[in-house]
């Protein structure tokens, strides 16, 4: 009885691995670049969410809500980064500072370390807002704040948050002038 056994070739499973080796080559930068983008556009979102939770709470507390970056978990930040830790308290007294003992940190978002996010023009922007005050009526006085959110390696179009006077966020991919916003 004869019996055929069936198999690969060498010279078959050498082409198989070269071809599985281009598509891969050509595959992953794709899906790297999917992720970044989903990265961004996930704390982008999150963001956002976090800025309608401070107005919300703002409204129904009937307290100043403010929600600014801070490294300590207690304190907002002196500078324009936001992807730091964020806090969202009341300020009680509307002295725009956070008094430990008598008001509570109401909401925490934990840091986007792998993004670059920052307010004003750019990331070292000295006149660049860093935090946002709701009002019990839900709105944000002072200046419309612009918050940029980055993916450091450059790899996606970075998004925008901006923040009207009377409070209401919206999500951009453009300055209002219509340009498109550039990472540092």
């Amino acid at each position: 009885m004869d019996v055929k056994v069936k198999g690969f070739t060498f010279l078959e499973l050498i082409i198989t691995i070269a071809i599985a080796a281009i598509v891969l080559g050509i595959a992953i930068p794709s899906f790297q670049s999917l992720i970044s983008s989903t990265r961004i556009y996930s704390h982008t979102r999150k963001l956002f969410n976090t800025l309608v939770m401070t107005r919300s709470h703002a409204i129904t507390s009937g307290y100043r809500s403010i929600l600014c970056p801070t490294v300590d978990g207690e304190q907002c930040n002196n500078d324009n980064k936001w992807r730091h830790q964020l806090i969202i308290f009341e300020d009680r007294n509307s002295d725009g500072k956070r008094n430990p003992g008598s008001e509570p940190v109401i909401h925490t978002v934990e840091a986007a370390e792998q993004l670059d996010i920052y307010s004003g023009n750019s990331h070292t922007s000295s006149g660049a807002r860093r935090k946002v005050s709701y009002y019990p009526m839900g709105h944000a006085y002072g200046s419309t704040i612009t918050i940029t959110v980055c993916d450091k390696r450059g790899a996606t179009e970075p998004y925008l948050i901006v923040v009207s006077n009377f409070g209401r966020p919206r999500i951009s991919r453009r300055r209002p002038d219509g340009s498109k916003p550039q990472c540092p």
